[in-house]
């Protein structure tokens, strides 16, 4: 299976790399064989907040190399929406193209017009270096495994690196969905992501920056007109560590919106969060978090609980039910 570059700032804490992300699970120490998250809907007790029923989940199942092999998402104990992920490099990627011409030749009355956006992707890039991802619906609804045909479909093309340059998605009828573009710099780390849809216009843009002398990471985010959208800066300790998180948003006038400065303990987990409006100079909320650990030193309950700041008093939000998110890990 071909490299996909992600920029980790910390042992399971990444910058977002854009559609690579939709493949890509968390990336734990160490490597996780599946991953249940599940948000939940406290409940008062007294005083206290108990933690509650699960009001949303997600699942993952992973590969060896950090791939999805399956998802899945439910609405409290409802399933809502189960994918499987084939990923196919090579020969048998090639195989799917052969496949779309083998059926061009059995029908009679195939013409320019009928022909799919992948057909023109295989006469394109036949000669390159390309890895298929088939998107199948699992769920229970759509009958059995075998009959079943992919719901998406990414092609991807690979630079001399052997790391993602271009990502074509197509929809079940194989017509062109997005095309998502992958830009490096010498050291093949990520600088720049550009998804455009089937006619070329771009959807957003997403730039990845380093800054050796402030030791942080930027990850921007661009609208279809360029315009500033979002922007996250992770400034890191000595040792790598994410020491801060600013997160902020913007209007489409590139006007602050919101700012959220996150500080982490010395493993880089969130410890306490200020929220800001737009440009204020004072936070408006402050949360607290505290977790719950595993053998393995992953946390398995984490608990975000909002501090209201008046007049710089600090003061704890007894109405405010905790934000409550579990995991259920298992280990390969």
């Amino acid at each position: 299976m071909k490299t996909i570059l992600f920029l980790t700032l910390a042992a399971g804490l990444c910058v977002p790399a854009a559609a690579q992300t939709d493949l890509k699970c968390p990336e734990l120490t160490p490597r996780t064989r599946s991953l249940k998250i599940s948000r939940m809907q406290p409940l008062r007790r007294g005083k206290e907040w108990l933690e509650g029923s699960p009001k949303s989940v997600n699942a993952v199942s992973c590969d060896l190399y950090g791939m999805k092999t399956e998802e899945a998402e439910y609405d409290g104990k409802n399933l809502v929406l189960k994918n499987t992920y084939v990923y196919k490099e090579k020969e048998e990627a090639r195989a799917l193209c052969d496949k779309l011409k083998s059926e061009e030749k059995l029908t009679s009355t195939f013409s320019d017009e009928a022909q799919s956006s992948l057909d023109d992707f295989c006469r394109k890039y036949r000669k390159k270096d390309f890895g298929v991802v088939q998107v199948f619906d699992a769920s229970p609804s759509q009958g059995r495994e075998t009959s079943r045909k992919p719901v998406r479909q990414i092609f991807r093309l690979y630079n001399k690196s052997g790391f993602t340059a271009e990502e074509h998605s197509f929809d079940p009828m194989l017509n062109l969905e997005t095309v998502t573009l992958y830009v490096y710099d010498k050291a093949n780390n990520l600088t720049e992501m550009t998804q455009n849809d089937f006619s070329g216009r771009q959807l957003k843009r997403e730039t990845y920056t380093w800054n050796k002398a402030t030791s942080s990471r930027t990850h921007s985010v661009y609208g279809e007109t360029n315009e500033l959208r979002k922007k996250n800066v992770f400034e890191l300790r000595e040792d790598g560590t994410l020491r801060r998180e600013v997160r902020s948003t913007y209007d489409s006038g590139e006007q602050p919106v919101t700012r959220n400065e996150i500080y982490c303990d010395a493993k880089g987990r969130p410890e306490k969060e200020l929220v800001y409006d737009a440009d204020a100079a004072e936070p408006k909320y402050e949360y607290t978090y505290a977790y719950k650990f595993d053998a393995k030193g992953n946390w398995t309950e984490e608990r975000r609980t909002r501090v209201i700041v008046y007049n710089g008093n600090r003061m704890q939000d007894t109405q405010y039910a905790p934000e409550i998110t579990k995991r259920e890990l298992m280990y390969y």
